[in-house]
């Protein structure tokens, strides 16, 4: 075998023009001629280097191209159809039957006119053809022709078509080829999914979503850049040979990946918190969809490309795993892969498989924690809380199973089912002679964007008997103003039923006061953490006074969340409160318990 010139020319970061573009189509091209006749190939390069071709290799012994092939993986095959042993039939049958060499281009070289030739190459699956002797003006078309298609199916395959960053294939070829260089340099692996991006497609239409997709991108490619032209230095050179750059892919859906160099000198954590961080503040930014605003929160996770790194699999599934465990924590950002995580992700996964089954195992039960009168220190309601006993992993705190069953989409059985009991038990109580209690269920994001949630309501009201103003409705602040237009015309549709809608954890999430007003609420609840500011009955706090000021001119009653103390029920006493809940009455407890605390009318201690 025989090689000539192996020039390779760098890429710059900018955009080219279309005769730039076949300029380094063609100086970036590799091209092997397979002939027994050496001079023909001798001929061929002449030609194609007046045309500005520079990158050869040559075989002559037609018994040894397959090997050739596989090693050099040239970008077009020029193939004598007529070499004794091994002929140009047999080479080009076996490159198509081979994953690795099946999509290169086959230009065949034949002397021969014969139709049924022509047609059985064809078959084979020859690119072109070109007739000996060969014309120079010929050979350049049909190469440039060849190289042009060949460039764009490597820009289909490798590319993402919405954002225009590579996918899934060409990442995890790039992360592949950074694992084999010799001088392989530390690199982070950051998965990132956006956090119910599902939600905004769900209401806005698909077409949306690809909007805030490609902004989405924007921001990313800023932050992190790519380092070079993706696109063109797959399409006309060697891919991402340069370890010292970033690269930005798009794995599918609604979740990215970045490649990104590491500095030996500095903490590996301190440099990826650093650049995601300033991410972070790039999300601050609203996206605007159809006229609204529209928040984005990610999850991320990080596994780390060093000299002990093994495999290409391995890293994805190390990040996945890291990435997994921080969108069900969800108090940081991101994490970075340790291996006690694959422990907690074979857990997850028990869990998840658990969960499925909960609700048909009976599994599930609800706890009650009163709401209690402000005015007359007696029970007037409930708020059901649901929790979960599980024979493998005992009782299951909601902190760690709810996320799961939002993540899974479970929630939304789960959710069925609490609202079913709930309104059964809350009937139970008012028939035996609390007529004016009222239950309090909340309701997940998930939930509320279901088609039937409004019919789920219904039943469970109609078998349960209870009416309608018997039931409020809890949605978080957050939740609600994720897609504020969307939720007005579900909590409309729920006030058509008569329902009670309250507004939870109120004061720690972004709601406008101008959609507040649009929300047809009943009452807000005040979050624990402005209550448990209160530490003497004559203390100021101006908040807590504010958003109960706040609440009553908008015609809203109010719940004070988490009072633990004489002081802090007195505080909300003297700004006309009017319910509240927390352990100076009761902790959530069993309907049992419950029963006997609407028996005696107040706690014990009052």
């Amino acid at each position: 075998m025989k090689h000539k010139a192996d020039k390779k020319e760098s890429i710059p970061n900018d955009e080219f023009d279309p005769e730039e573009q076949s300029r380094r189509l063609i100086a970036n091209a590799r091209i092997m001629m397979v002939d027994d006749e050496p001079i023909n190939m001798d001929v061929l390069m002449v030609h194609l280097e007046g045309e500005g071709y520079t990158r050869f290799s040559t075989v002559s012994n037609s018994m040894l191209a397959l090997e050739a092939l596989r090693r050099e993986q040239p970008d077009v095959l020029l193939l004598d159809l007529v070499m004794p042993v091994v002929t140009g039939y047999d080479i080009l049958g076996e490159m198509r039957r081979d994953p690795m060499l099946k999509a290169i281009p086959v230009i065949i070289l034949t002397s021969s006119n014969d139709a049924a030739a022509k047609l059985a190459v064809l078959k084979l699956g020859a690119t072109d053809f070109l007739a000996k002797p060969v014309d120079a003006s010929e050979l350049a078309l049909r190469m440039r022709n060849t190289l042009t298609a060949r460039a764009w199916q490597k820009r289909v395959s490798h590319f993402d078509a919405l954002t225009e960053l590579p996918n899934r294939l060409f990442f995890t070829s790039v992360l592949q080829r950074r694992m084999d260089s010799q001088s392989r340099q530390k690199s982070a692996l950051i998965l990132i999914n956006i956090s119910r991006f599902k939600s905004i497609n769900d209401s806005f239409g698909t077409d949306s979503g690809d909007q805030v997709l490609i902004e989405f991108r924007n921001r990313l490619v800023s932050e992190f850049g790519t380092g070079t032209n993706a696109v063109v230095e797959t399409l006309f050179g060697d891919a991402y040979d340069d370890l010292s750059v970033t690269s930005v892919a798009r794995l599918g859906g609604d979740r990215f990946a970045i490649l990104l160099p590491l500095k030996d000198s500095a903490s590996v954590f301190d440099q990826i918190r650093r650049r995601l961080e300033r991410f972070l503040v790039m999300l601050d930014q609203p996206f605007e969809v159809d006229g609204q605003s529209v928040y984005l929160s990610i999850s991320a996770g990080v596994s780390t490309l060093t000299d002990s790194s093994t495999s290409v699999d391995l890293l994805i599934n190390e990040a996945e795993t890291a990435m997994l465990h921080t969108r069900r924590r969800s108090d940081a950002p991101f994490a970075m892969y340790s291996p006690y995580m694959d422990a907690s992700a074979r857990e997850s996964l028990s869990m998840e498989n658990g969960l499925r089954t909960a609700v048909e195992s009976n599994e599930l039960y609800l706890l009650y924690q009163p709401k209690v009168d402000v005015a007359s220190d007696t029970v007037a309601g409930a708020e059901a809380l649901v929790r979960w006993q599980n024979p493998e992993f005992g009782l299951i705190s909601p902190v760690n199973f709810i996320p799961l069953a939002e993540e899974t989409g479970m929630i939304v059985s789960i959710g069925k089912w609490v609202m079913e009991e709930s309104c059964r038990q809350a009937a139970e109580w008012r028939n035996s002679g609390h007529p004016d209690f009222q239950i309090a269920v909340n309701v997940s994001i998930r939930q509320l964007r279901e088609l039937d949630f409004i019919r789920v309501v219904e039943s469970a009201l109609s078998a349960s008997g209870l009416p309608a103003e018997a039931l409020i409705i809890e949605l978080t602040e957050n939740m609600i103003m994720e897609n504020a237009e969307d939720s007005i015309v579900k909590l409309r549709q729920l006030k058509q039923l008569g329902v009670k809608l309250s507004i939870d954890d109120f004061g720690t999430g972004y709601s406008s006061l101008s959609y507040l007003q649009r929300f047809p609420l009943d009452q807000l609840k005040i979050d624990r953490s402005f209550i448990s500011e209160v530490r003497s009955a004559d203390e100021r706090v101006p908040i807590v006074k504010a958003v109960i000021s706040l609440a009553h001119d908008l015609g809203l009653s109010v719940v004070a969340e988490g009072i633990e103390t004489e002081q802090q029920l007195a505080h909300i006493r003297g700004f006309n409160c009017e319910q509240y809940q927390g352990y100076l009455f009761s902790k959530p407890v069993a309907v049992d318990v419950f029963t006997e605390l609407m028996l005696h009318g107040r706690r014990k201690s009052a």
